[in-house]
């Protein structure tokens, strides 16, 4: 009889105990799940190792549209498309002595000249150089001019902005380009003669608008790397008037009786040359003379 109660007794007590053993591992397995939560993607920046290797996240249009859009103009922004030019008109003492010391400028700058030409004439001795000048030393290049000996007569400096010029034409170019590789795909898919024959005009005319693209684009990115400086260097000579010895009397007098002669004799010559005239004259003269003699004749006679 007491050992029923004893066993019981421990059923009642391990009865009682269980729920309070589940609910420590309850709570024990709620804390371990709280402590292994991942903190939030805002905690700690994402490690790029792991990140390189994930699929690529499909983003919404709108967002993609604004963010392609703000890459855009912050592409815009940091390159620049700059056309610089300039013209400098510098007076100096010693022509030939600035002109070398312009030439060793350039070397020192890597520009080279596009066009040179030297004048020397009553008035003055000049250079005119066309100078090309990597843009990014085009300022230092000019103030090593203006530092040289010399008085600066004339400048003038020029900046044009290309960036939306060129930013259009090649994305035009990239249009264009895509049309005919999309042609080109047509054109091995055609099956009759005037399809590809159409196909093939379509490709031509849009290689010779590529082809045009590519040569505006070029020439204005030669502009953009190299600006152009006009230098002229020049030096006025004094202008002396000559003495005129002429002036004198005896001399206005001597060439007065040099003209003189000379005019008679001219007039000589021309009469000379009219010659066939006088003889022209003597045979009228002879033949009127005889008709009247004959008259005369006649006239006694009767």
């Amino acid at each position: 009889m007491k050992t029923k109660c004893l066993l019981a007794a421990m059923a009642i007590i391990l009865l009682a105990c269980q729920p309070t053993k589940e609910k420590e591992e309850l709570t024990e397995i709620q804390y371990s799940s709280a402590l292994d939560i991942s903190p939030p993607a805002c905690a700690a920046p994402p490690n790029l190792e792991t990140v390189k290797f994930l699929p690529p996240v499909i983003k919404d249009d709108a967002v993609e549209e604004n963010t392609s859009t703000d890459t855009k103009e912050s592409t815009v922004t940091k390159n620049k498309k700059i056309i610089k030019d300039g013209y400098i008109s510098i007076k100096v003492k010693d022509v030939e002595a600035s002109k070398n010391r312009i030439d060793a400028i350039v070397k020192s700058y890597n520009a080279y000249y596009e066009n040179e030409c030297f004048e020397n004439n009553d008035f003055k001795v000049s250079y005119s150089l066309k100078i090309r000048v990597p843009a990014n030393k085009f300022e230092s290049f000019l103030k090593a001019n203006e530092k040289a000996e010399g008085e600066i007569v004339n400048k003038n400096i020029n900046a044009r902005d290309v960036t939306e010029e060129f930013v259009d034409g090649e994305i035009r170019l990239n249009s264009k380009k895509l049309f005919r590789n999309r042609y080109n795909q047509l054109l091995e898919k055609a099956g009759k003669v005037d399809d590809i024959l159409a196909i093939e005009e379509n490709i031509r005319t849009l290689q010779e608008e590529i082809e045009s693209q590519e040569g505006q684009l070029k020439f204005l990115g030669d502009q953009v790397t190299y600006s152009t400086l006009d230098i002229e260097l020049f030096h006025n000579n004094a202008f002396v008037k000559p003495i005129n010895e002429d002036d004198t009397f005896f001399n206005r007098f001597k060439t007065s009786l040099s003209k003189g002669w000379d005019m008679v004799v001219t007039f000589a010559l021309w009469c000379i040359t009219q010659w066939p005239w006088y003889i022209l004259i003597i045979l009228i003269i002879m033949i009127v003379k005889m008709y009247l003699k004959k008259r005369r004749n006649k006239i006694q006679k009767d």
